[in-house]
């Protein structure tokens, strides 16, 4: 296959700022749907536009609890896809450290939100992403048991082992995620069906497969979030020169978003990226965009997952 036919998968973690204020042990901040109603109203008109104008379908993986609350946001949601873009599943309520739940809570957790977002668009979700990257053999089987395609939650990079070893000192309350760094080395770079008993190992007669997030030849993480946070020198540098047989380009929706938003509580000025305003890291997302568009074709999630399966 020529270099510039090789897929590019875009897609997008809506993690709302009350996902991130428990992400981050902000407790003491209050946050009621209204605000929340607006930051979505907000995010999603950006991502939309934002989207539109790169020619791209996205894939959002979206929390059922905060769809299921509010009408405002089920029809923003329903917009994005009566607009093309995919729809699929986040967990109901985001928990962090999804491995560490019982197996009827990880299922309850997929259950609830694959039906949300059945009634809201009227399409079962096939795709899922588990919050922090969090991910086990179990919840790969509980996926294929309940009818789902595919996973895009394995991701390594060396930044899990160093995140793992100074959560605890980068942050007063240190973080809820435990589990960085659990995910080795091993992981394959390439869509691979995950066996019944090791999810990193390969089992070609599955039929399920796994979309690991990419990582640079150094080991670096190769997502939006760090690619705004490095210097432009290095993001760019990744960006025409990653080489990959697929790429997934993950966004989170705060990245639209910035400090001086009234829907972002000041508070949240921890995270990594919210000091940058937002239309500095809309150029910039632009730009990345364009680069992978050089040798990579953007195509949707779906399509490439029918084509999978069908090479099997």
């Amino acid at each position: 296959m020529p270099m510039n036919q090789k897929p590019l998968l875009i897609h997008i973690d809506v993690d709302s700022p009350l996902k991130l204020i428990d992400f981050y042990r902000l407790t003491s901040i209050n946050y009621d749907t209204n605000r929340l109603e607006d930051f979505y109203r907000t995010a999603f008109e950006r991502a939309n536009d934002f989207f539109a104008s790169q020619s791209v379908f996205a894939t959002f993986f979206v929390v059922g609890d905060e769809l299921e609350k509010s009408v405002a946001i089920q029809k923003l949601v329903l917009k994005a896809f009566g607009d093309g873009h995919e729809i699929e599943n986040h967990t109901y309520s985001h928990p962090f450290g999804l491995t560490r739940l019982t197996d009827q809570e990880i299922r309850q957790q997929i259950e609830k939100c694959g039906r949300i977002i059945r009634e809201v668009t009227g399409t079962s979700p096939i795709g899922f992403r588990s919050p922090g990257y969090n991910l086990d053999t179990r919840i790969i089987n509980v996926l294929q048991e309940l009818g789902y395609h595919y996973d895009s939650s394995g991701f390594w990079s060396i930044m899990n082992p160093l995140l793992s070893i100074t959560r605890k000192f980068l942050f007063k309350s240190g973080l809820p995620n435990a589990d960085f760094g659990v995910v080795n080395s091993t992981l394959p770079v390439r869509v691979y069906r995950p066996h019944v008993n090791n999810w990193l190992r390969s089992d070609v007669t599955r039929d399920f497969l796994e979309l690991p997030l990419p990582r640079t030849r150094f080991a670096l993480p190769f997502y939006n979030n760090f690619n705004l946070w490095a210097p432009g020198l290095y993001s760019n540098l990744a960006s025409n020169t990653i080489d990959r047989p697929y790429l997934v380009y993950l966004f989170h929706i705060i990245e639209f978003m910035d400090s001086t938003d009234p829907t972002v509580p000041k508070e949240l000025i921890v995270h990594p990226n919210l000091k940058k305003t937002a239309s500095h890291k809309i150029k910039r997302s632009r730009e990345i965009i364009r680069a992978l568009s050089k040798n990579y074709r953007v195509q949707k999630t779906r399509d490439y997952i029918r084509e999978c399966q069908k090479s099997a």
